[in-house]
């Protein structure tokens, strides 16, 4: 980007130049037409051609994108290519091309099945995703379907791929005053035409200190939010968990959506001094009960390392012949050895119920009692397994 930004001292001298010539016409009429034109030509000739920036070649090396031949066009003081072309590389074919653009910069899937070419003007960028398999493109559109507006550029770093389909496109360079966007970018690839979808994505470090792989170096956790448009069935869409490590490099992540099946609730957990991670799921549907509780570390590759787990699964359909099971014991066990875990915990992110919260105490996390404290039957004074106990006469008198 910082080469765009003194090419203008070309167009300063150039200008210059029309303006000298323009003002005294009998220069131009004493002068040597073959000497002008030959003059022209070097200029032309020494002007440097837009590069293509980014990767050139296909992770498997089977492709390349270049740019060939240089136009007489001249713009911020680079000559623009005739083309850009994508070649196979053992066999010289070209396989797609187009013209050529003031700056243009690719970014190629980790499955060589899509590359994404990014290319602009003076005041403008754009960017398409093209398909090795078809040669069909998608060209991507902001959430609500406009382009990229007018005087928003892309930064060095503007693509990044997640896996073989989803494109992590940054738009603006997020510095003076020019606002920076961060889109997910999924692609399906056909013979016919290739599709997209974008959606904004925004990043949030989460408070606190981490060490989950107990290695003595401290781990960052990032909430993403990915958004889909505001005419969507689901707003947002989900939200994602990272632990990464100082460098960067992520570790673990877990998503979570507002979706049933997607609730998701993680904590974060000292024991003894190190830190753990806690998954919880006390999943309900028809009055039938699956609460399961997962609680690890990372080793230094980010795979869950168990020091515990438990669950415990029960009906209320108590006078129904599906009823299969109803312990008590078991399930006010179960309960009271989580909500010790959750009593020391923090929220880092939670969907359950449909309702996106972080942070607080997990001590506030006692939605999964509501079975038995909402029960007409239920006294403050029992256990918990003694009122556990009162449910079922309550239910089938």
């Amino acid at each position: 980007m910082q080469k765009r930004q003194i090419l203008g001292l070309f167009v300063l001298l150039a200008v210059t130049a029309a303006v000298v010539f323009g003002t005294r016409p009998w220069l131009t009429e004493q002068a040597n037409p073959s000497a002008e034109n030959a003059a022209c030509a070097e200029l032309l000739a020494n002007t440097p051609v837009a590069e293509l920036e980014g990767e050139t070649v296909s992770p498997n090396g089977s492709l390349e994108a270049r740019t060939i031949g240089a136009s007489e066009n001249v713009v911020s003081g680079l000559r623009i290519p005739e083309a850009i072309q994508i070649v196979d590389r053992e066999t010289g074919e070209v396989k797609w091309e187009d013209r050529g653009y003031l700056w243009q910069s690719v970014s190629w899937s980790p499955g060589n099945n899509l590359v994404a070419l990014a290319y602009g003007g003076r005041t403008w960028t754009a960017v398409k995703v093209i398909s090795t398999a078809w040669w069909t493109s998608w060209d991507f559109t902001l959430p609500d379907g406009s382009p990229i507006p007018e005087y928003v550029f892309l930064p060095e770093d503007w693509g990044t791929w997640l896996d073989a389909e989803t494109l992590l496109l940054t738009v603006g360079r997020g510095s003076d005053g020019e606002e920076q966007h961060t889109y997910r970018c999924v692609v399906h690839a056909g013979e016919e035409e290739t599709t997209g979808s974008a959606m904004e994505q925004t990043t949030e470090t989460l408070p606190g200190n981490y060490d989950f792989d107990h290695d003595g170096e401290p781990e960052t956790v990032e909430l993403l939010t990915v958004l889909t448009p505001e005419n969507a069935p689901a707003f947002p869409a989900r939200y994602e968990l990272w632990v990464k490590k100082q460098d960067g490099t992520t570790m673990w992540h877990q998503e979570a959506g507002l979706y049933h099946a997607g609730w998701v609730s993680v904590f974060s957990l000292k024991l003894d001094g190190q830190d753990y991670l806690l998954q919880y799921t006390p999943a309900v549907g028809q009055s039938y009960y699956a609460y399961v509780y997962q609680l690890f570390s990372l080793d230094s590759t980010g795979k869950e390392v168990m020091q515990e787990a438990n669950g415990v699964e029960f009906d209320m359909m108590f006078d129904s012949d599906m009823h299969q099971s109803f312990d008590p014991a078991a399930i006010a066990a179960f309960l009271e050895e989580v909500h010790g875990y959750l009593d020391d915990s923090t929220l880092l992110l939670t969907t359950e119920g449909g309702q996106f919260r972080t942070g607080g105490s997990g001590a506030d996390f006692r939605d999964d009692l509501c079975f038995v404290t909402e029960s007409a039957a239920y006294d403050e004074s029992k256990s918990l397994e003694e009122n556990l106990k009162t449910l079922e006469p309550a239910f089938t008198q």
